[in-house]
């Protein structure tokens, strides 16, 4: 069969922790495999060693199949991200190649454009290795393999098999939590009774001896010496147990998903107001129209989505709302704060760290900005990272900590495609933190999945 195998293959970037070590798999052609996992656990880096982009520090990459590599699309200022990514996936369909690499093929493609995907995906005569975050996608999966601390964990079915078998492993993991949790309670208890029951005997020991004849305390010496002798060998006994159970639990805290962030509601009553009013709004790049006598309102608290096919004009609109770009012709008029996440999550400044950024966007204290942080799972030295070095699931948590993790939240949150590269573990803090929000919401994304779990009011088409 037609394969591409890797063998005991490692990598590390210069002057970096390994990503890989000894990592084996062989990819057929007659299946379609995913590889998710967290933000820079190195999917993308695997997909190029597969691809032979990347030579592997160790170990050899065996291929007797041809392969075509989709890498992740570059944004085009006079094309949409999706027509570019069409014309991308169009070119690996074309290449007859018996094994597809597709890196993220599905970010940016409006409904009819999945939809085509999917169909040419799945009537492909080859094989296909995928990296994506896309629920609806990983689904339709013959295997996933998860990429995490260098080794791939094979799970032989879609998704939803692979979230049941994870579920299952984290409630296991959170039992034998549980169970190391008190057993370090009890050993504690344990060492603090030895300790006073001790403390007891000496006490008792020095008064018996105080009373006794020289004889007498040569025996009671004695009988001390074995005692402290026994108490010793006790105390070091639990202090060993009590080593274990605590290695123990640090190896499975480890293991644990933590990713609740907290979010304070409101602290002054939300009146249902009108906050967005577009009328007759044209705008045009150049010769090329892309709205044209368009009206739109939205009031307080709404969950809209905007779509529209790739090149319609839904990025654009959003930055016509958010004051990036103004109308050639109409009116647009805003009550309120507003924010606005665009693709590249560009709102905070590189060279500043997480606290200091939080700070300067919420104008607060960096006590208070410490606590934001914190919040949103930014505790120690990782509040002090400086945002230039955050994975795209951390630029994420840190910009949703700026904007809206503090008391003074914008009356509207403008979020464009904000799924687009993130892992799903992301993706889920995205929809928590979505959801705890009470302001206003204007999407717009192509991730059906998220999309649902949001619960939208209305869906304006463009």
């Amino acid at each position: 069969m037609k394969s591409i195998s890797l063998l005991n293959i490692s990598f590390a970037y210069p002057g970096l922790d390994d990503l890989f070590t000894d990592l084996s798999y062989s990819f057929g052609a007659d299946k379609m495999v995913a590889i998710i996992g967290d933000n820079g656990v190195g999917k993308t880096t695997l997909l190029k060693i597969i691809s032979g982009d990347l030579l592997p520090d160790s170990g050899r990459v065996a291929r007797n199949a041809t392969h075509h590599l989709l890498n992740q699309i570059n944004m085009d200022a006079t094309k949409s991200g999706g027509q570019s990514q069409q014309r991308a996936l169009s070119r690996a369909f074309d290449s007859g190649a018996d094994i597809l690499l597709l890196d993220e093929p599905t970010n940016n493609l409006d409904a009819n454009a999945r939809q085509n995907f999917f169909k040419k995906l799945f009537s492909y005569r080859g094989g296909a290795v995928i990296v994506s975050h896309d629920r609806e996608l990983l689904n339709q999966m013959d295997v996933l393999l998860e990429l995490h601390n260098g080794k791939l964990s094979v799970f032989g079915g879609n998704y939803d098999f692979y979230v049941d078998q994870k579920r299952q492993l984290q409630q296991s993991i959170e039992s034998r939590y549980t169970d190391a949790q008190k057993e370090i309670a009890r050993l504690n208890a344990s060492a603090m009774k030895s300790q006073n029951t001790r403390q007891h005997h000496e006490a008792k020991q020095q008064k018996d001896k105080a009373n006794k004849s020289a004889g007498s305390k040569i025996a009671a010496n004695a009988l001390k010496g074995k005692s402290q002798e026994t108490d010793a060998k006790r105390r070091n006994l639990i202090q060993t147990k009590l080593n274990k159970q605590m290695e123990r639990s640090a190896e499975l805290s480890a293991q644990m998903r933590d990713d609740i962030i907290k979010i304070p509601l409101p602290s002054t009553k939300v009146y249902n107001k009108e906050i967005v009013r577009l009328e007759n709004i044209c705008f045009s790049y150049g010769e090329k129209k892309i709205l044209s006598d368009f009206d739109f309102t939205m009031r307080t608290g709404e969950r809209v989505r905007l779509v529209g096919a790739n090149g319609s004009g839904k990025t654009t609109l959003l930055k016509l709302i958010s004051g990036d770009l103004c109308p050639t012709v109409g009116n647009v008029k805003v009550s309120g704060k507003i924010a606005y996440l665009n693709q590249d999550l560009s709102l905070l400044k590189p060279d500043k760290t997480v606290v200091e950024n939080i700070a300067d966007y919420a104008e607060i204290l960096p006590h208070d900005a410490h606590i934001i942080a914190a919040n949103f799972g930014f505790r120690g030295d990782a509040s002090r990272k400086k945002v230039h070095v955050l994975s795209g699931g951390e630029l994420l948590k840190a910009t949703l900590a700026a904007v809206i993790g503090g008391k003074h939240q914008p009356d509207l949150l403008i979020l464009d495609e904000p799924t687009n590269n993130l892992d799903i573990k992301s993706t889920t803090v995205l929809e928590d933190a979505l959801n705890q929000y009470r302001g206003a919401i204007l999407i717009v994304s192509h991730d059906e999945v998220f999309i649902s779990n949001l619960h939208i009011d209305r869906f304006i088409a463009i």
